[in-house]
């Protein structure tokens, strides 16, 4: 299928360095995890973009604004908009989860097949995922009972990118780590 008859998505895409806005364009009935994980491709275009400087917090005036730009794909972290990942029916459950970078965290359900808990899950994963639901919270100061600074029905990690994750459930017990969500 023609590239110019895909779909086209708005996008926030998020490097250590810096956030991109743009749209993203993916093929019919592809979710934007299924895209990224295609080997033979290094890299994610967008079009229509604004960069801005300072990571995942749109920090300033854009310093580029340009009709295309590709951004590699070892560089992403996370990405809003396209299309989540829809595993069959009664397969899954899903997991809470908190996905830290160096300097935020976001919490939120990643889907696993319901013989495998989280540990197991990610050993087998491919590099990006699915997380719904999610929260964005800084760091430091995650924990502390904060509201997030942005929400999203549904991001694309790049596990390649994180620097752990803390299966919730687990932490429960717990007393920083409850309420979060």
């Amino acid at each position: 299928m023609p590239y110019a008859s895909w779909s086209v998505f708005d996008a926030v895409v998020v490097t250590r360095t810096h956030r991109v806005e743009g749209r993203m364009r993916l093929p019919p009935e592809t979710a934007t995890a299924a895209y990224l994980n295609l080997t033979g491709k290094a890299f994610l275009p967008l079009e229509e973009v604004r960069v801005y400087p300072g990571g995942y917090r749109r920090a300033g005036e854009a310093i580029l604004e340009a009709g295309f730009l590709a951004v590699a794909k070892r560089q992403l972290l996370w990405i809003a908009g396209g299309r989540p990942m829809q595993p069959p029916a009664g397969v899954v459950v899903r997991r809470r989860a908190a996905v830290f970078f160096a300097d935020h965290v976001l919490v939120g359900e990643v889907e696993t097949l319901k013989s495998l808990d989280l540990p197991a899950f990610l050993s087998r994963s491919a590099p990006f995922v699915t997380l719904f639901s999610a929260g964005l919270y800084p760091l430091p100061g995650f924990g502390d009972g904060r509201v997030p600074e942005e929400r999203f029905d549904f991001l694309t990690v790049h596990l390649g990118g994180i620097e752990g994750v803390l299966e919730l459930e687990r932490a429960e017990a717990h007393t920083r780590w409850g309420g979060l969500y």
